[in-house]
């Protein structure tokens, strides 16, 4: 709508334009009113045709001219009056065309506005994809990290796994020399009260005191062994107690605190000292340590 008032606001200026033109040259061809003014002929035709109908000016053709227009005294009074309202009625809808293309500006201003504000929204969303971006590259490398320290916990336990079952394996042995020990030690103790009453009975005959005198040897002689095997056999036991302990000890303290004293309060005589080291190379839990001073000191 806008549009087609600004193409009457041309049209009624051109109008204008070719009718002072008139006044002031009386009459004049087309082809040379569309020359002197920089507008083509046909354009000068329909301004000619609405000055025409409203009687502002005069038509004629010729061979050689072609449409002449002429502006004549006659109509010159009625053709100001007419020429007035038409630029009363020019000026109102330059009005109009003004207010609507200040009302145009003024949308273009907003729109300019939004323009730029989505601009930035976008240059923010731009900016928040790359820190995405970023932080996808960062998660794929710790991904990527966890999956080696995975892989390397699992080799772990398999090399822990494989050496608890070849300890495992040593415990079993040793225990089977221990059980040997125990019973070579049974076997002493019997040779020993054998040997106690054959000397018994010798030295109620009092005849073979010389006799009696080497069995009291071989008596103090198997006595000498029985005594190493024992020592050997306590401190083989010992061996193993803290070899078993330890692992013992290390497993009961894998778990929380809690679980931790209830493993600790249901084993055999804990060593608390070994505890106690075990925790501080490890863990080192403040609450856990005191209570196992604690419990040392009891």
């Amino acid at each position: 709508m806008a549009e087609d008032k600004w193409e009457n606001v041309v049209i009624e200026t051109g109008v204008d334009t070719l009718l002072n033109y008139l006044a002031e040259n009386q009459k004049a061809n087309v082809s040379q009113i569309s020359e002197d003014l920089g507008v083509s002929e046909k354009r000068i035709k329909e301004w000619a045709k609405a000055l025409d109908e409203n009687g502002f000016v005069e038509k004629s053709y010729s061979a050689r001219k072609g449409m002449v227009l002429k502006y004549t005294k006659q109509n010159k009074e009625a053709a100001e009056d007419k020429l007035e309202e038409l630029k009363e009625e020019v000026e109102e809808k330059t009005e109009d065309v003004e207010n609507e293309l200040k009302s145009r500006q003024k949308k273009v201003k907003e729109a300019r506005k939004e323009l730029k504000k989505l601009a930035e929204n976008l240059e923010d969303n731009r900016k928040k994809e790359e820190e995405l971006k970023e932080q996808l590259v960062e998660l794929e490398e710790m991904e990527e990290e966890l999956e080696q320290r995975l892989e390397k916990n699992k080799q772990e336990e398999e090399k822990i796994h494989s050496s608890s079952i070849e300890l495992l394996s040593k415990i079993d042995s040793k225990m089977e020399k221990i059980e040997e020990a125990e019973s070579k030690a049974e076997e002493f103790e019997e040779k020993k009260d054998e040997i106690r009453k054959k000397v018994k009975a010798l030295k109620k005959l009092e005849k073979h005191a010389e006799t009696a005198k080497e069995v009291e040897d071989k008596l103090e002689d198997l006595e000498k062994g029985q005594k190493e095997a024992r020592g050997l056999f306590k401190s083989f036991t010992q061996k193993i107690s803290n070899l078993v302990g330890s692992n013992g000890y290390k497993k009961a303290l894998n778990g929380t605190v809690d679980e931790a004293k209830q493993q600790i309060v249901d084993m055999d005589s804990p060593n608390y000292e070994k505890i106690i080291s075990l925790e501080k190379s490890g863990k080192n839990r403040e609450t856990l340590l005191r209570w196992l001073e604690s419990k040392k000191n009891e």
